[in-house]
């Protein structure tokens, strides 16, 4: 877990940022930084067998690996200041936060809210081509045991198999089920705080924008908000899915949208604080 060099006791509060698959650190390193300078303390997490974290020692699926270092991470956090914490997540990290919470609604007490950026696991499986294409990386992972990022440039790191393997068997069937058969997505009304769920509009392959709003429906916050970065929505581009988070365009409008959006309900926070 690295920290950026804000002193945590003059922050606004804290914002634990974590990546997605075939990523690490770097990918949110740039929103933080921005964050920091907005006086917010970051906390930016590495997933286990990703950057600098060490390697696991049993292989993970995608649910052993962001549902133990999510709830690592908000413990950690919030443990070591009296700040409200947000959670910002892209891809798998928003995932992450939505699979913990769901399971562990108790632990909303812990977060002021959360932010969701190109996070979705039902709608990548739509169409022949698409399922044709994941069934070609469900075998390809099978034969290698890990599912090769840097060598088909969708990250900077290779993925575990077994994470892979399970999310495309939730794209491939279009529902969010874990291992124990829990329905993520039927769960997803037990979230009440409040969520800021952010498609990218030219991602059609890994975070379809209707996946992403399926999410939003589901959500059974009264404080939440549906947003697509697309040029038609006024934003600079029509973001795909590692652009909508870590590029030059989206420190001028992705980045500030999420920083106002915290900003604003963190005057929530800080009302619903007061003696009535």
């Amino acid at each position: 877990m690295a920290t950026d060099n804000a002193r945590p006791a003059d922050a606004k509060g804290n914002i634990v940022l974590n990546h997605g698959t075939f990523s690490n650190y770097r990918s949110v390193r740039g929103i933080a930084g921005f964050l920091s300078e907005r006086g917010y303390h970051c906390w930016i997490l590495d997933c286990q067998g990703h950057g600098d974290s060490d390697e696991p020692s049993v292989v993970p699926d995608f649910e052993g690996m962001y549902l133990d270092d999510a709830a690592a991470a908000l413990e950690y956090v919030s443990e070591r200041s009296i700040k409200p914490v947000w959670w910002v997540g892209h891809s798998g990290g928003g995932l992450a936060i939505l699979m913990l919470l769901t399971r562990k609604p108790d632990l909303q007490k812990k977060l002021a809210g959360l932010v969701t950026v190109a996070s979705q696991t039902t709608d990548a499986g739509q169409g022949l081509l698409k399922r044709m294409c994941w069934l070609g990386a469900i075998l390809l992972t099978k034969v290698i045991g890990f599912t090769p990022g840097r060598l088909v440039r969708i990250g900077p790191e290779n993925e575990f198999g077994q994470v892979m393997l399970q999310w495309f068997r939730w794209s491939l069937r279009g529902k969010w089920v874990g291992a124990d058969q829990f329905d993520y997505l039927e769960h997803l009304q037990a979230i009440t705080i409040p969520a800021l769920t952010i498609a990218a509009g030219g991602d059609h392959v890994i975070a379809p924008a209707s996946g992403c709003e399926k999410i939003h429906q589901a959500l059974g916050s009264s404080q939440k908000q549906y947003t697509l970065a697309s040029t038609a929505n006024g934003f600079l581009e029509n973001y795909n899915h590692a652009r909508v988070i870590s590029s030059r365009n989206a420190s001028k409008d992705v980045w500030p949208l999420v920083s106002d959006w915290i900003e604003t309900h963190s005057q929530d926070v800080f009302n619903s604080k007061l003696p009535a």
